[in-house]
């Protein structure tokens, strides 16, 4: 019976399909945009970068201002960013694996890590000496400089790889 009447609804009322219009840019402010329809000038606020339009998570294109967009309507009140012409930066918010480029070069580096691996190699290295024997003349004294007691850790690849980002 619900469903005959929603039916007997969409026949009267008819199916309308989504409007697409072509704006620009005017601010961004968190997930949401303010832009200008180039058809007639009318400002639209509040128009969504991702499916939220209070939350910034997920996936959000961010679209740079001035820029040309498409704009979608959901009901003729509420409207999302469907493409770009130009972004000014894309947020992912990703619980799972992100794969960029079919993940076959491997895993996205830590830098921190790397950089303090890398730093802690430096270290030993500048305090790098040699032990040596002279022998005891009047220009030369006996004796022996002290040896490199600490060593560089060899690197391993799963101390600075981020499996979860490959690209």
């Amino acid at each position: 019976m619900t469903e005959e009447i929603a039916q007997s609804i969409r026949e009267i009322v008819g199916v309308k399909p989504f409007d697409t219009f072509v704006c620009t840019v005017k601010s961004v402010d968190g997930a949401t945009c303010t832009v200008v329809r180039v058809l007639d000038d009318l400002e639209i606020p509040d128009v969504r970068l991702n499916c939220h339009s209070t939350k910034d998570s997920g996936i959000v294109i961010t679209p740079k201002k001035d820029s040309y967009v498409l704009v979608t309507s959901i009901d003729g009140l509420n409207f999302f960013v469907s493409q770009c012409s130009e972004v000014e930066k894309i947020t992912i918010d990703c619980n799972g694996d992100i794969i960029i480029n079919g993940g076959n070069n491997d895993g996205i580096i830590k830098i921190k890590e790397l950089t303090q691996k890398l730093n802690n190699l430096v270290n030993t290295f500048n305090s790098h000496t040699h032990q040596v024997s002279t022998s005891g003349t009047a220009a030369t004294q006996t004796g022996t400089a002290a040896a490199v007691t600490a060593k560089a850790s060899k690197f391993n690849q799963s101390d600075y790889e981020d499996t979860k980002v490959t690209h």
